[in-house]
């Protein structure tokens, strides 16, 4: 005999949450719900692939959510994922696990992460991943854990934990540094059209200015040359970035204080 369902829980998903895809997707666990975050961590971030704000609940979850925006054959990400609470109910008494649940309620198991790639031929899978700092982890943590895994191998969809260990961490420091300049209407006054218009300006400049100089000073030098708003410069080297349409070494923690080299990509 199987628990009762959380009405708050039952009543999320009435109300649509862990359907549909793209823009439309609604996580099943959002930043308002007065969930308590991990960390203290409760983000919403415009998506990049999604055209969404995602729903984050720790640090962890942010950062790898940063990292599979950047991630060129990600189509799609749905965050805070649920299970089917029937499934989950009939795996745990198979199993003899008590199923994850509050105040005696059964709850939704939710993955952290529903990724949707490209598999070859236009079409396209879906990759489950749960993140998990390695100090969290505990014997009820890998009780839910068996849960999840048997089924999505059920189902057959690859489900994977992520561990906090081996982050590229200047990666991700720079993935935020820029994430926000990915559209160009982020910043007043800018579209597509102006962005092509003073991009070729502003980098040829760039280039042509001391080498020594901090990123900051350099783009505040185009600004002036250019008689561009100050910030424009700046804002044009994360949107160049993000666009993928300039590179840089991803790898190198940017400080913009320092110099900055930046050329244009070869696609």
């Amino acid at each position: 005999m199987t628990n009762t369902i959380n009405i708050t829980h039952a009543n999320r998903l009435k109300d649509g949450r862990g359907q549909g895809r793209g823009a439309d997707y609604i996580p099943f666990i959002q930043a308002n719900d007065n969930k308590v975050a991990s960390e203290g961590w409760l983000t919403r971030t415009p998506g990049w692939h999604s055209n969404r704000i995602h729903h984050t609940l720790s640090k962890y979850e942010y950062q790898y959510l940063l990292v599979q925006d950047w991630a060129g054959q990600v189509i799609d990400i749905r965050e805070q994922y649920p299970l089917p609470i029937e499934e989950t109910q009939r795996i745990a008494k198979k199993l003899n696990i008590i199923h994850a649940n509050l105040k005696g309620e059964d709850v939704v198991q939710t993955t952290d992460f529903m990724l949707t790639v490209p598999n070859g031929q236009n079409r396209t899978m879906e990759e489950a991943r749960t993140f998990k700092p390695i100090n969290n982890l505990t014997k009820r943590t890998l009780e839910l854990f068996e849960i999840e895994r048997r089924y999505y191998k059920e189902i057959g969809i690859q489900w994977k934990v992520i561990f906090d260990v081996g982050r590229p961490i200047n990666f991700i420091k720079n993935i935020d540094w820029l994430h926000d300049a990915k559209r160009p209407d982020v910043r007043p006054g800018m579209d597509n059209e102006m962005v092509n218009i003073i991009a070729e300006p502003i980098f040829e400049l760039l280039k042509k200015n001391d080498r020594g100089l901090s990123i900051s000073k350099n783009c505040l030098k185009c600004d002036q040359s250019i008689g561009l708003e100050p910030g424009t410069s700046m804002f044009m080297v994360k949107h160049m970035l993000a666009n993928k349409r300039w590179v840089t070494d991803m790898n190198a923690l940017i400080r913009e204080s320092a110099p900055l080299v930046i050329d244009k990509s070869l696609k």
